[in-house]
């Protein structure tokens, strides 16, 4: 609905569409005037560049004469070409592109002829239709250093519509976010980037390849074609964390309690933290091995805790699991006091994947005792076959009877940690430890595991804590990076896509 909404606020919308609700320009309500008013404020006072398209430009006429066409509305014809090098000269063209035809300019060149003609009048604000949706990087570049300049230098206003938050973060000191033609978050643009608060804003940025250059992109989960009519939050179906009554309950646009310069409209309040660990504390003996950690694993993402091989990971991993006993500080599961022996125990709770699997599960058991031996501890379902059969499918294993009852101890090392996953998935976690899954793994098994836990984690939609040596395997599957330090605290990079930080932490790990 971006450009929709763009036409609607210059009132260029089709006739058969039906709008409502109220636009000013300069304080005159624009669906009140007769078109005739309207013109006198289009292009003088506000105008709209659409999407680069050489469409938009007359393919008989010149470029002088396309851009005398829209200065005739303001200027004698004495003026003209004077107006005209003064317009060329703002958005970086030469003299020569004026006896050109639109056939014969680059894209990025049609572009700038688009905004020279939006700008031409002297407009206060300028709407930009995705300016940069078809360039390439030099062209996009010159276009984003074109409307910077234009706005500092000229003070001209511009609303940016786009889809590319690369170019959302260049040019826009606020940004709105649209779901299906709702606002669902509005704030300013660092903050809406480093820390966005709505579930549907965090998926669409860990989806930008642009601003995601080390990591590897996994769109928001697609639930398929789905009949159902929703009455209330457009992102009921794709949402991670929605309550029942997300369907029929539509959120309103509030500020976010924490700042009330954010909007938020969700009817959570906003991404929810689903494991939060408060001053964890834990020593052995006289050696302090965990002081004072502060972690959260929030809905829908990948936290990854990274630290070098005997740093206290895997205390940690345990203790945030609920298998290890911890000296001092508070674990909250949904912001209610972690009770394990609850939460291993049933769906939607927590469960672990341990970094062995020899050890973690019984070598003695069929494939299909092991995976359904969580449903059975916990009388979760009867038919537990079929269960098992659908979690193997999720995870890439066989589901005829040779391989269900195939004994553990048979497996290749890639198959059991499968299986210890499987094992996790039947009871439907909201949130997942997984302790160095792929730390005994050569390096296309671990690829795969990776991968498949990436992949598993963005279509069910748990959350999911992954601790790891490997800090070059944490910047390709996490959303966000704890790091373990020598000095038993934790560290949050506080932006995985800056290369110094890595680099240094690189270093710091070599």
């Amino acid at each position: 609905g971006k450009s929709t909404l763009g036409k609607a606020m210059v009132n260029l919308v089709d006739n058969d569409a039906l709008v409502s609700g109220s636009v000013k320009i300069a304080g005159t309500e624009i669906y009140s005037i007769n078109e005739k008013e309207l013109r006198k404020l289009r292009m003088h006072q506000i105008s709209i560049c659409f999407q680069n398209s050489r469409e938009l430009l007359n393919p008989m006429l010149s470029i002088e004469e396309q851009i005398y066409e829209v200065l005739r509305k303001k200027y004698t014809q004495k003026e003209l070409a004077a107006k005209t090098q003064e317009l060329l000269r703002k958005v970086g063209l030469s003299p020569e592109v004026l006896a050109l035809y639109p056939h014969q300019l680059s894209g990025g060149m049609v572009q700038k002829v688009l905004i020279a003609t939006a700008i031409a009048l002297e407009p206060k604000l300028v709407i930009l239709d995705e300016p940069t949706s078809s360039l390439d990087p030099a062209s996009k570049g010159q276009i984003i250093n074109l409307i910077q300049e234009l706005n500092e230098l000229q003070g001209i206003t511009f609303v940016v519509i786009t889809h590319d938050f690369s170019v959302a973060k260049a040019l826009s000191r606020r940004i709105l976010i649209l779901y299906r033609g709702k606002l669902v978050e509005a704030g300013s643009t660092q903050d809406v980037l480093r820390h966005p608060r709505h579930p549907y804003t965090k998926g669409l940025i860990n989806s930008s390849v642009e601003i995601n250059p080390y990591r590897d992109v996994w769109g928001i989960r697609n639930i398929g074609e789905r009949d159902e009519v929703i009455e209330g939050c457009p992102f009921y179906l794709r949402c991670t964390q929605s309550l029942r009554e997300c369907k029929t309950v539509l959120p309103a646009l509030r500020p976010y309690p924490e700042d009330p310069r954010r909007w938020i409209a969700c009817n959570r309040g906003g991404v929810i933290t689903f494991l939060r660990g408060k001053d964890i504390c834990k020593s052995y003996g006289c050696k302090k091995i965990i002081d004072k950690i502060n972690i959260e694993v929030m809905a829908a993402e990948v936290v990854a805790l990274v630290g070098v091989s005997g740093i206290g990971k895997t205390t940690l991993a345990g203790i945030l699991g609920g298998y290890l006993e911890y000296d001092s500080g508070e674990i909250f599961f949904l912001e209610e006091k972690a009770d394990f022996n609850k939460l291993h125990q049933k769906k939607n709770g927590l469960q672990m994947v341990f970094q062995d699997p020899n050890s973690s599960i019984n070598p003695n058991f069929t494939v299909l005792e092991a995976v359904a031996e969580p449903l059975r501890l916990t009388s979760q379902e009867e038919d537990y076959e079929s269960r098992v059969k659908a979690v193997l499918h999720d995870v890439g294993l066989p589901t005829g009877n040779a391989f269900l009852t195939q004994k553990v101890r048979y497996l290749s090392g890639g198959q059991k940690q499968r299986v210890a996953i499987a094992r996790a998935l039947t009871m439907e976690p909201l949130v997942l430890v997984a302790d160095e899954p792929t730390s005994l793994l050569d390096s296309s098994s671990k690829a795969n595991l990776l991968r498949l836990l990436k992949g598993l984690q963005n279509s069910k939609g748990f959350s999911m804590l992954f601790i790891t040596h490997d800090l070059a395997a944490a910047i390709k599957i996490a959303d966000r990076i704890y790091i373990l330090e020598k000095n038993n605290r934790l560290k949050e990079l506080v932006d995985i896509n800056d290369f110094k930080a890595l680099e240094m932490y690189f270093t710091k790990a070599e």
